[in-house]
């Protein structure tokens, strides 16, 4: 036994989650009772709620993660195994009530997991918070738990899992034992796959902040409310665990269709970034964002500010640090106007405004502008702020795939990977029937890139690289290697290498720098 595997602890059982040290442990924590702001649970108070519902659910997230997660962690090591395991339901937008803070909670488990169930394209937001907290917090390997309960599993369908899986930074399956004609083939498939995306450095030029602080923020219980009622008439039955499995309600929150607009949409990989992450493990050098890992050192050119209320204080500070230094930041939906620390609403707000020019306490700053599709015939209107370093802020106030890519090319005109094919359709639910991703590694000092077509349609196009490459195909249906056409050239001032890529439907490919 070399690994472990737990599955589906969850925080919507409130039975499961309370222990009577919570109040001792919070005031030493932080020198003050959390008994007065328990009303903030259920209620909103005023102009402290924010405040009170980070410090409450952002301590029992923290307990869960030291005291369960860490624990079980810290044994496994000590007996020569690797921990790990996925928690229940990562699919909704917010995961306070379910799993805490969901990208922080895998800071101590060696093996990240993420739950793919039920059917095709399900899990697909998840994947890449999952794989996220791998990238933020160093680890090299990222399980998925894959199959399970499949309806209508098909050959077809369990390699376009995989595909997309391994492309969003997944790199070992943990397969249910499915039965279907080419097992024997898919694991050799995926066998090849992990060899080669395990470990290494992920490339990617876009961070978005994951938003937990607004997500703390807009969650609220529900349990022991009064409802008006009329003489003899029952009280509505409240599905408390429903609505905490679902996430209760998260208005204005929109981080996941950044993500689906950027990936599937546009074509562009990123990375997820915990706050504290960006504080604690982040510098800024020559105009980008570096995440200062180990094994796993991220150079992030833009950072993307999804819609959200709320801010740490200290997250503000760093979103301004970089933009004073050159750095490119866009910002979706709602700009943040509260802190997630008692008594700092101020100083987020004049840290956006510093950066985005668009502030409810002071005059206009930014610049309007308009943005039209010509195609499609869409308006678009958006706000823009520059400095003398050459650092700009873009606000949106939409995350529509054609302004989030008209907003890229503002601030990054040369990307790691530019797959030169028509914007993608963003599919989701059962509607979804694949797409066209990537995924850029580099490994002992060599490039790993790999293209993954899990969609109905062939694929025949050019892709540009960002630098100079001398690169080989490697088949990871078949195994075989074979000489593949580039072309060097120039682009922005930058080395590109421009290659062709050819992928049936459902088809992958490897190019390995020599």
């Amino acid at each position: 036994i070399t690994q472990t595997f737990y599955d589906e602890p969850s925080m919507h059982h409130a039975d499961r989650m309370w222990t009577p040290g919570f109040n001792p442990a919070f005031e030493k924590q932080y020198g003050y009772s959390p008994m007065k702001y328990y009303p903030a649970l259920w209620y909103d108070i005023g102009p402290q709620t924010a405040a009170a519902r980070n410090a409450l659910f952002g301590f029992r997230a923290r307990l869960f993660g030291e005291n369960f997660i860490k624990r079980l962690n810290d044994w496994c090591a000590a007996h020569g195994l690797q921990f790990g395991g996925h928690l229940d339901q990562e699919e909704p937008l917010n995961p306070v009530p379910l799993n805490g803070d969901l990208l922080k909670v895998f800071q101590y488990q060696t093996l990240p997991t993420v739950d793919d169930i039920w059917w095709y394209g399900r899990s697909n937001p998840s994947y890449k918070i999952v794989t996220s907290a791998a990238f933020n917090y160093d680890h090299p390997i990222a399980r998925a738990e894959t199959y399970s309960a499949y309806r209508g599993l098909t050959e077809k369908i369990a390699y376009q899992v995989a595909m997309d899986q391994f492309a969003m930074g997944i790199n070992f399956q943990i397969p249910d034992r499915t039965e279907h004609p080419a097992r024997a083939a898919l694991n050799d498939y995926v066998g090849r796959l992990s060899y080669l995306l395990q470990h290494g450095r992920h490339v990617a030029d876009v961070a978005v902040l994951y938003p937990i602080a607004s997500l703390q923020a807009d969650y609220h219980l529900v349990g022991g409310v009064d409802f008006p009622r009329s003489e003899n008439e029952q009280p509505p039955q409240i599905m408390e665990t429903a609505y905490a499995r679902e996430g209760g309600f998260a208005p204005g929150i929109d981080y996941q269709d950044v993500g689906e607009s950027l990936y599937r949409a546009m074509r562009v990989d990123y990375t997820y970034l915990h706050p504290e992450v960006l504080v604690e493990r982040c510098t800024v050098e020559n105009h980008k964002l570096i995440l200062n890992n180990r094994e796993n050192r991220e150079e992030y050119s833009v950072l993307i500010l999804p819609s959200g209320e709320t801010l740490s204080a200290a997250a503000a500070e760093k979103i301004k640090e970089f933009y004073n230094q050159g750095g490119m930041v866009i910002a979706t939906g709602i700009l943040p106007t509260r802190s997630a620390e008692f008594g700092k609403d101020k100083e987020v707000r004049q840290a956006i405004a510093d950066v985005f020019g668009v502030s409810p306490d002071e005059p206009l700053k930014a610049d309007v502008r308009r943005a039209q599709d010509r195609q499609n015939f869409y308006v678009f209107w958006y706000y823009i702020k520059t400095n003398q370093a050459g650092g700009k802020a873009l606000f949106l106030p939409t995350t529509h795939p054609w302004l989030m890519d008209f907003a890229l090319k503002q601030v990054l005109p040369l990307r790691d990977v530019d797959i030169q094919e028509p914007m993608g359709l963003i599919r989701k639910g059962n509607e979804y029937d694949g797409a066209l991703t990537y995924i850029h590694k580099v490994k002992d000092g060599r490039d790993i890139y790999f293209f993954a077509n899990s969609s109905p349609k062939a694929i025949d196009t050019k892709v540009v690289l960002r630098g100079r490459k001398n690169l080989r195909i490697w088949n990871p249906h078949t195994g075989e290697q074979q000489a593949v056409e580039f072309t060097p050239g120039e682009a922005n001032g930058q080395e590109i290498t421009t290659v062709r890529l050819v992928l049936p439907s459902v088809r992958s490919v490897f190019l390995i720098g020599e």
